[in-house]
């Protein structure tokens, strides 16, 4: 059962930052955009033997991703 929690969690937390980031850059950036974003980081991370951190370094990855794709389109 331990082998199934990192999963479910990064399932959580995936789902909790897409909300996130779909509201946060709800002005500049359409829903798909912000889904694009989020799969390209968490992909950075597919090989990783440590998943603890993969949410937080995604969403760090995503949210400048998106901030660039808005700077670009200004």
């Amino acid at each position: 059962m331990a082998a199934e929690t990192p999963g479910v969690f990064e399932q959580q937390a995936r789902a909790q930052l897409t909300d996130q980031l779909t509201s946060a850059f709800a002005d500049d950036c359409k829903p798909e955009q912000v889904i694009e974003a989020i799969d390209r980081a968490w992909k950075a991370f597919e090989k990783a033997p440590v998943r603890d951190f993969v949410p937080l370094l995604a969403a760090r990855i995503a949210r400048e991703d998106l901030r660039r794709l808005i700077a670009d389109h200004k």
